[in-house]
């Protein structure tokens, strides 16, 4: 069962982004799956390494955008997303268990929901009045 499901609260209204956004959500899906299975050290394994490399590419594709738009807050923007990367490196470093894998969850739906509504949010109206959709 999905511990999230996609909406239109999460949306920033820009297609590529918000199905990056989604896949990113699926991701999380698919370690509550496996904790539900028993399988909490594939669970931290899979789940951070997946989110560790479709969240670098995620971030780049968000980084690019706002910077062929002139996105004043760039900076703070790239700066969110270095920490969050770090923060997977930490918890990918450590030794696996159920405990760490439900934090790690916990972590990661928080982390992703917070940063979307409130920091990819800001940058949603400036693309919108620049007709990025």
């Amino acid at each position: 069962m999905a511990i999230v499901c996609w909406d239109g609260s999460l949306k920033v209204g820009v297609d590529v982004v918000d199905a990056q956004h989604r896949y990113l959500f699926e991701i999380i899906n698919e370690i509550q799956e496996k904790l539900a299975m028993g399988h909490a050290r594939n669970a931290l394994q899979d789940g951070v390494d997946s989110m560790r490399t479709y969240a670098r590419y995620h971030f780049d594709t968000e980084e690019r955008l706002l910077e062929e738009h002139g996105y004043p807050d760039l900076k703070a923007h790239r700066q969110a997303h270095r920490e969050f990367l770090e923060a997977l490196d930490r918890l990918a470093g450590q030794e696996p268990s159920t405990d760490l894998a439900h934090q790690a969850l916990g972590f990661l739906l928080s982390w992703l929901s917070g940063h979307i509504q409130a920091v990819d949010g800001r940058y949603a109206p400036f693309l919108a009045e620049r007709g990025v959709c």
